[in-house]
């Protein structure tokens, strides 16, 4: 089965602050990592990318025995933040998937825009399939795929 990751990107406003805090929190609300307020999922990825920017990874088992958490809860959060594009694991130790967080923001862009190539594909055929299912595949009211998705798109910018 293909690896496979949810990534979700919630619109919320500013972050409050630009200190590292404030920072953080945004980012995490954003990929709707955690509920609000300090939690330990937020102290777990501040470590990870600070270590990550040392070049050094973070063991579950350091999470769990500086935080206080049992080893389950410390792997289930991390498995999250995998999860969600932002963390991968290399050995028994987990990083930050870039060097820093704004290389890792754009891996994941340029994944999700890969992604949504291949998505534009399939919706291309998956238009033509339903298209044949109205329009048959002949008679006089066929028009080429284009055509019909022009003719779409000017209707869509009129409303």
């Amino acid at each position: 089965m293909p690896k496979t990751e949810k990534i979700v990107i919630r619109t919320i406003g500013r972050p409050l602050g630009e200190d590292a805090d404030a920072l953080t929190n945004w980012f995490f609300d954003s990929f709707d990592l955690s509920g609000k307020g300090d939690t330990p999922e937020r102290t777990m990825f501040s470590r990870i990318v600070i270590n990550s920017l040392r070049g050094v990874g973070t063991a579950s088992k350091e999470l769990s025995s500086d935080l206080k958490l049992p080893l389950s809860t410390v792997i289930y959060n991390l498995n999250k933040f995998i999860d969600s594009g932002l963390v991968v694991r290399k050995g028994r130790e987990y990083y930050l998937r870039g060097s820093d967080f704004e290389t890792t923001l754009q891996a994941i862009q340029a994944e999700m825009l890969t992604e949504f190539g291949r998505m534009m594909q399939f919706a291309s055929k998956l238009d033509e399939l339903f298209e044949r299912e109205i329009y048959g595949t002949g008679g006089e009211q066929q028009q080429t795929t284009g055509e019909k998705r022009q003719k779409r798109a000017k209707a869509a910018a009129k409303k």
